[in-house]
């Protein structure tokens, strides 16, 4: 028990050790993320992220109805495979925030300089999909099914990034909203095949 006593007691100084080196700059603290180091028996503890103001402007200006907006620092999440849709390196500087929308999820990211990356939705009703969409697909993968489907934006481009099984066969497609292949995968048995057109 005093050990653990012990523990909390150094992770709470070198917490406002490090928090009285930064409160001197008032400025910067809206850059801070604070952490707090999980205590010893691993309880999950809360991070809380301080997003610039011009950030959070940017967001409120492109997205004004969106709802339980929760916003984090960078960090990979399986839901997005970032080489895939082509968008630039991101790291820990920058952030993601998550929302709804009329309903809908989204997830947001901002670099650290307050520009917006992209956004990612997840289109749950397949007939949905734009005609030149479904018509990709059904002519590069006839006979399989959509197993899921994720709307991608960035400022070039609005995307569709679209699993489909057909058996034990797996692919993966990249189709723009005009019905143009940007990349596609497979996995026909056993055999694994990649293309991407510029």
């Amino acid at each position: 028990m005093k050990l653990k006593n012990c523990l909390i007691a150094v992770i709470c100084a070198a917490l406002f050790a490090s928090c009285g080196e930064n409160s001197s700059n008032k400025d910067n603290d809206k850059d801070t993320v604070v952490t707090v180091a999980p205590p010893p028996d691993n309880t999950p503890t809360n991070v809380t992220v301080v997003v610039p103001e011009p950030t959070q402007t940017a967001f409120k200006t492109r997205y004004p109805a969106a709802a339980s907006i929760t916003w984090k620092r960078y960090e990979p999440v399986d839901r997005f495979d970032w080489t895939w849709a082509g968008w630039p390196v991101m790291d820990t500087a920058d952030y993601w925030v998550t929302y709804t929308d009329d309903g809908v999820e989204y997830w947001t990211w901002y670099d650290e300089n307050n520009n917006w990356i992209g956004t990612s939705s997840e289109i749950t009703n397949h007939s949905s999909l734009p005609a030149a969409v479904s018509k990709a697909v059904t002519s590069n993968f006839p006979g399989y099914t959509i197993t899921s489907v994720s709307r991608e934006n960035d400022k070039d481009r609005t995307a569709y990034e679209i699993k489909l099984e057909k058996g034990a066969d797996k692919a993966k497609l990249l189709v723009d909203e005009n019905g143009r292949v940007i990349k596609k995968t497979s996995k026909v048995d056993g055999e694994k095949t990649k293309e991407k057109n510029k």
